[in-house]
């Protein structure tokens, strides 16, 4: 079942994390070319464990024909339960996609969202909002969202004010771990090491981690940054 498949990664992840001293959460994800029914089941589930490992609710596969707002229902569910909302949106379709996500969806996180930023007024409310962006650069590049990392949005998008996280998407299907995309972002985007410095503190302070781990990773990256944040 959903449930015990769930209670079975609970277990295994709070045992790792024991062992290796990391904090971890889990996304349950819905798929968009499933339906709404499926994604209520996984919602519920999801809600049932808040505060017990499970942090946010996610959304993926195609965005062509699949809309976010098809599954509010699912994430009043997840965010009534205090799960952060975090959906793909703004990869394969552009702005309007990125809309629903956070006016549907109550979006904390956009997973990609890159295409935000064909709308001045949506990056603008990004902004404004505090909404993160968990960007996937060489992602983007393989599935043709971006034709050359040199002009890839990111820099554009901070400099709006837009909170951006560096990732990497499925290092077994696209190659790169996080720390390749963060040498990609300095040496083929262009990031400063404040930058860099600031992708990662979003990374952190816009999830639902443990306020210790925040005040933990703040340190260590002010650290290596070697001022404050």
């Amino acid at each position: 079942t959903i449930e015990a498949a769930l209670d079975a990664h609970l277990d295994a992840v709070r045992i790792a994390g024991e062992r290796h001293g990391v904090e971890v959460g889990l996304m349950v994800t819905v798929d968009r070319t499933e339906s709404l029914d499926e994604a209520i089941a996984l919602a519920k589930a999801a809600a049932a464990r808040a505060g017990l490992g499970v942090v946010s609710l996610g959304l993926a596969n195609e965005e062509r024909g699949y809309p976010a707002a098809d599954f509010a229902p699912a994430f009043d569910i997840a965010r009534a339960a205090g799960l952060q909302s975090a959906p793909h949106a703004g990869e394969l379709v552009g702005p309007e996609s990125v809309w629903q996500a956070i006016d549907d969806l109550g979006a904390a996180r956009v997973l990609h969202g890159v295409r935000a930023i064909e709308d001045p007024a949506l990056v603008a409310e990004l902004a404004r909002r505090g909404i993160c962006l968990d960007t996937c650069p060489t992602s983007n590049l393989l599935l043709d969202v971006v034709d050359d990392l040199a002009r890839h949005p990111l820099p554009q998008l901070l400099d709006a004010g837009v909170r951006c996280s560096i990732n990497a998407d499925d290092p077994i299907l696209f190659g790169p771990g996080i720390l390749d995309e963060y040498v990609v972002a300095r040496e083929q985007i262009g990031l400063t090491d404040r930058q860099l410095a600031a992708c990662a503190w979003s990374s952190i302070e816009t999830t639902l981690a443990g306020d210790a781990l925040k005040a933990r990773a703040k340190a260590d990256i002010e650290a290596w940054l070697g001022e404050a944040l």
